[in-house]
């Protein structure tokens, strides 16, 4: 923050919830999610780190994508989502498809944190050190995302952030409509 001289300022959003609420919590904590990034804003923060981070035995991460759109929608509808930039911090974005899902739905930038741990750890034997490991994985995810946004016509990561351009299967047209609007199924 010194280094920008105070001019971002980051709130975590844990997307996490106790194990014992089971799947009907999932609804509960994603409305508070939405009304927390929405506070978070109100409160001067102008970038939300989306996490799972804090996933483990007794708390449960809801699918970073369901809560990445979540709050990227509901901060729509509020006429806040152009004053904040989302970040997700996620163990799940692990190819390239994860990563071009995850932007399409409005990631600005993701930090696929168990994908990075992994490769510092096995890169001893892949012979190479656990920053040039990482530094492989950032330019393929790179490549691949370029290759994909270029077979949609589009340039730029700032123009296919927030596009939706995938189509949802399998999901209800309720589920759709209230947590990926706007998205073909």
């Amino acid at each position: 923050e010194q280094s920008t001289g105070g001019k971002f300022r980051k709130c975590e959003i844990d997307i996490t919830y106790p194990s014992q609420w089971g799947t009907a919590g999932v609804e509960a904590r994603i409305a508070y999610l939405c009304s927390e990034a929405e506070e978070a804003i109100h409160a001067g923060c102008n970038i939300l780190i989306i996490t799972d981070r804090y996933m483990n035995r007794d708390q449960v991460a809801i699918p970073a994508l369901l809560a990445l759109s979540a709050i990227h929608q509901y901060l729509l509808r509020a006429g806040l989502r152009t004053t904040v930039g989302l970040v997700v911090e996620t163990g799940s974005a692990r190819e390239v498809h994860h990563f071009a899902v995850l932007a399409g739905f409005g990631a600005e930038a993701i930090h696929p944190y168990l994908a990075l741990e992994t490769l510092a750890d096995i890169a001893p034997e892949l012979g190479v050190s656990a920053e040039q490991a990482s530094q492989h994985f950032v330019k393929a995810v790179g490549k691949g995302l370029t290759k994909i946004m270029s077979k949609m016509g589009i340039s730029t990561y700032m123009s296919y952030c927030g596009a939706q351009i995938f189509e949802v299967v399998g999901l209800s047209e309720e589920l759709v409509n209230k947590y990926f609007a706007g998205t073909h199924s």
